[in-house]
């Protein structure tokens, strides 16, 4: 806090730890030390899965402080300056899979790998966040009324930086991402770049 009790900012806070001798960090280096220092998923296993848009890599990660297991599917291959079409999906639901052109998300997961698929390249990541019975029924009954997508609340910073994470595993460095341009944190301390959001009614019609 300042003197006057208003928050300090950054041209603030350069007098004062100039003043006292101190160093300053940003949430971006602390970010960008801590995942290059520390890894919240590890990979377990790989394989091709023949999908109903044609044939991806699949790669299973376990997310380490919850045990939980995510999937990346990635088609293609790309260098590393490429930008690189990536849709994370999240929550996962078990009627994701079965519903086609579900509403509850800004690209369903259909239309997700079926553009992932035109383009040639891209990924996609499924993060599992335990969905629970509660939460699976009112979805599911989401059929019969106006859908509510489920709540961003639950989506915490930890899911952010599991993704982040599994993108960067798959050798993406800039991407686009497949949704609506929304609030996020930093992706620079993960060696991610955003360099745009595509629209699903931007998607091209067959």
């Amino acid at each position: 806090m300042n003197d006057d009790g208003t928050m300090a900012r950054l041209p603030d806070l350069q007098i004062y730890a100039a003043q006292h001798g101190l160093k300053i960090g940003t949430i971006a280096d602390l970010i960008e030390y801590r995942s290059r220092n520390e890894s919240l998923v590890e990979k377990i296993g790989s394989r091709p899965m023949q999908t109903a848009f044609g044939e991806f890599t699949a790669h299973a990660f376990r997310d380490k402080p919850s045990r939980e297991l995510h999937l990346a599917l990635v088609k293609g291959s790309w260098q590393p300056d490429d930008v690189v079409d990536a849709r994370v999906h999240e929550p996962l639901s078990i009627l994701d899979l079965l519903e086609v052109n579900r509403s509850l998300h800004s690209w369903s997961l259909d239309a997700s790998l079926r553009h992932i698929a035109r383009q040639g390249k891209g990924v996609a990541v499924l993060l599992n966040c335990g969905e629970s019975a509660a939460e699976l029924l009112e979805q599911f009954e989401g059929t019969a009324r106006p859908a509510q997508a489920p709540e961003r609340g639950r989506m915490d910073l930890r899911t952010y930086g599991v993704g982040a994470q599994i993108l960067r595993e798959c050798g993406v460095q800039k991407m686009r991402l497949l949704g609506q341009p929304r609030r996020m944190p930093s992706m620079t301390g993960y060696g991610l770049e955003t360099v745009g959001y595509l629209a699903k009614q931007e998607e091209p019609k067959e």
